[in-house]
């Protein structure tokens, strides 16, 4: 009998040891791991590391993900070099495969992996477009106290009807940027109605990407002032459907679209808006545009930035000169008042500097309201 029953163990521990190794290998699935993938392949990121999703390699200069550091304790995940990204919508990880891939958006992103709404976390799971043309899942499981990634993908090469490829290819956020590269480089060549023709492709190739890309591609195109004195109310609509874009964007979605690059598109929607009137004659439309962007770079979120700063000072010496155009003296000393600290802050010897001392000058008013000789 105990013959028996050593026997039955033995044999149970065999099986149980077979089973452990077809499934290590990817030869059976364990019933408690059903949303898994077979070969699977995982890498722990240390910060400024890149892999190479094809072959698993670490640091490799043609690596396809990069995880950076935007400043000590801020860090992000990118496409690096040919690779581009895409977020990988609402389906299971186990729904997802090449086809599935094959239709999402993608483009050369970076998205933040710090703050509580930051994209990458936990869980997080997006999609890749190899340098190589293949399609990967890419999970992020962890995120270490030290910022070491640890990350989860599954490779799949292209194997795609032709249909499917055609709506994948080219995605549509990289469409209205190639439409906006030929678009700037007419204009560049002063081929106003190629750019302006061009610029329309963009627009609407964006309208699909999202609405970040969307407000991108109207304040980039809106904001081409060669073409803001031949199209004026074309510019004037792009700007002003593109601010109003915008500023109905959260900022931690601006920059997780479009990386951090495009942080000050807020501001710089009502700006050029601002700059459009201010050229066409239309001083109070200016200054309220002015105003606005002042009101949203101090909105902003710490920690301040340089550009933070350059962008405030542009627009409270703009502001000022504008209100002194409308007679609202008072104001406009303060805005000038505080542009001239900020340039001396920044950069004490710009040539802005001058032209503020002289305008103050001139907003001088002695007790009895006599402005002083000039």
């Amino acid at each position: 009998m105990a013959v028996r029953v050593y026997a039955a163990i033995a044999v149970f521990a065999m099986l149980a040891l077979l089973a452990y190794a077809a499934e290590r290998t990817g030869l059976v699935r364990a019933p408690w791991k059903a949303d898994a993938e077979f070969g699977a392949r995982s890498a722990l990121l240390r910060p400024t590391f890149t892999v190479d999703l094809e072959s698993g390699q670490q640091g490799p200069p043609g690596g396809d993900l990069h995880w950076g550091m935007q400043a000590r304790d801020q860090p992000y995940l990118a496409a690096y070099r040919e690779a581009l990204i895409a977020p990988a919508g609402s389906a299971r990880w186990a729904e997802m495969d090449a086809a599935y891939l094959a239709r999402l958006n993608y483009a050369s992103n970076q998205y933040s992996a710090w703050g509580p709404d930051a994209p990458v976390k936990k869980g997080a799971v997006f999609a890749v477009r190899t340098r190589e043309g293949n399609f990967a899942k890419v999970r992020a499981l962890n995120i270490g106290w030290r910022h070491e990634l640890n990350l989860e993908w599954t490779l799949y090469e292209v194997r795609v009807s032709p249909m499917e490829t055609q709506k994948a290819t080219p995605s549509s956020s990289l469409a209205w940027r190639a439409a906006s590269d030929e678009a700037l480089a007419a204009y560049r060549a002063e081929r106003w109605q190629d750019a302006l023709d061009a610029c329309g492709r963009a627009v609407e190739a964006a309208r699909a990407a999202g609405a970040e890309h969307h407000a991108l591609a109207l304040v980039t195109c809106g904001g081409l002032l060669g073409l803001q004195q031949r199209a004026s109310r074309q510019m004037e609509a792009w700007l002003k459907e593109g601010a109003a874009i915008a500023l109905k964007l959260e900022q931690g979605a601006i920059v997780a679209a479009l990386g951090p690059r495009e942080a000050m598109l807020k501001e710089r929607s009502l700006r050029m808006l601002g700059v459009l009137y201010r050229d066409q004659q239309r001083p109070r439309e200016a200054a309220e545009q002015f105003a606005l962007a002042v009101d949203t770079v101090r909105a902003m979120s710490p920690p301040e930035t340089a550009e933070h700063r350059l962008a405030l000072r542009s627009d409270l010496h703009d502001l000022g000169s504008l209100l002194a155009q409308l007679g609202m003296r008072t104001t406009a000393r303060q805005a000038l008042g505080e542009a001239r600290e900020l340039y001396l802050k920044t950069e004490p010897k710009h040539a802005a500097l001058a032209a503020i001392e002289m305008q103050l000058q001139g907003l001088q008013v002695s007790k009895d309201g006599v402005r002083p000789p000039q």
